[in-house]
């Protein structure tokens, strides 16, 4: 049980520092971050960029706003090409709002945006006082029952996912050494042509630790080739799989593809039901690859979008 002495003497500590950061971080103007948006559309369009989709009433219980005010939102950022409404497959009555292509290049832009400035304000604080908030905000924040977050890259990111595709292989599936080389040159060629907003990287974190990536890279003819997938052990049974996976599907049919294909291996089972839950069908397999352990298959998948 918390003591409530230190609670009562972090209030008023916690509510001044909530005020100055709003204040450096824009949140006090009637458009955030002169973007056109209100905080509320903002809201709606951040929530909506983390997920893979909300009916009205879900997403009204997690901003804990009006239904009818998220509703009024909801319209106003759908007529301006960054928000649409997604049939669900289990439920053709039932209505998912999920953020468009258009939408995540604005959310990238303000991330940006809010970022650089608040990087700013922080410049302006002593560093010893900067680095005992950060560690004192992942002891509060970074715990198992923080939330988990679905972000871009940034610089260091692509080096942790080669790094943890070849720790996690190596120790828990037996992969040999050259499947870490393999990947350092499958993400130079996919980083080498890296073209948005159709090639796509997205990491998952909770309270700023990695939990999990995949990658999205537009191909010919209508194509687009899921890549990198990678769960962390503690992350796993969370459904985080299951949220990348869908995110990528979603983002390839906001961007016009027809099809999505990918490359596996047959001793991943859990990655091979996860793509099979989602549609996905096996269309060829390959032996003898030096990067796989002997007697591993390489196999490539397919998803038709029109079937999903």
């Amino acid at each position: 049980m918390p003591d409530r002495s230190v609670a009562a003497a972090a209030t008023p500590l916690v509510r001044a520092f909530s005020r100055e950061l709003a204040r450096a971080g824009g949140l006090l103007s009637p458009e955030y971050l002169a973007s056109g948006l209100s905080l509320g559309e903002v809201r709606c369009l951040y929530e909506l960029g983390h997920t893979d989709g909300f009916e009205i009433s879900t997403l009204a219980d997690h901003l804990d706003l009006d239904v009818g005010y998220v509703s009024r939102v909801v319209s106003r950022l759908a007529s301006r090409g960054l928000l649409s409404k997604r049939v669900e497959s289990r439920d053709a009555r039932a209505r998912s709002i999920v953020i468009t292509a258009k939408g995540r290049v604005r959310l990238a832009a303000l991330d940006g945006h809010a970022n650089r400035r608040l990087a700013a304000w922080l410049a302006t604080k002593p560093a010893a006082a900067v680095d005992e908030l950060v560690g004192g905000l992942r002891a509060f924040v970074g715990g198992a029952g923080g939330r988990v977050v679905v972000r871009g890259p940034r610089p260091g990111s692509i080096g942790h996912i080669i790094a943890r595709h070849g720790e996690i292989y190596g120790s828990e599936f037996g992969y040999p050494e050259v499947f870490e080389g393999y990947v350092v040159q499958a993400f130079g060629a996919f980083m080498a042509g890296f073209a948005p907003p159709r090639d796509r990287i997205f990491i998952a974190e909770r309270g700023g630790r990695f939990l999990g990536s995949i990658a999205v890279k537009g191909l010919p003819k209508a194509t687009a080739q899921l890549r990198f997938l990678l769960v962390e052990r503690e992350a796993r049974g969370l459904g985080l799989g299951r949220r990348l996976v869908r995110g990528v599907i979603d983002h390839a049919r906001a961007s016009g593809e027809r099809r999505i294909v990918l490359d596996t291996a047959s001793d991943l089972d859990a990655a091979r039901g996860l793509y099979a839950a989602h549609g996905f069908r096996k269309i060829a397999e390959t032996a003898g690859e030096p990067w796989l352990p002997r007697g591993v298959l390489s196999e490539r998948w397919r998803l038709d979008l029109a079937d999903a």
